[in-house]
């Protein structure tokens, strides 16, 4: 399958919560275009998975659909 890219080029010393919260609106970009299912994001090998989800988490605990 053939896809289309771009790319986000950030500052080294982005801290990691800053990074993660990036990461978190680009894919609630690609939700809100309809086409978040069928993309990838992938982060730099900095990036930990643990710390990434942390954020994450926190960010959707302020959904209003959230459970928490």
């Amino acid at each position: 399958m053939e896809s289309r890219e771009i790319r986000v080029l950030l500052p080294i010393d982005v801290p990691q919560g800053r990074y993660a919260a990036i990461v978190h609106a680009v894919a609630g970009v690609l939700d809100a275009a309809g086409v978040v299912a069928a993309s990838s994001i992938v982060v730099d090998h900095v990036a930990c998975d643990a710390e990434l989800n942390a954020a994450f988490d926190q960010f959707s605990a302020a959904y209003p659909w959230s459970d928490r």
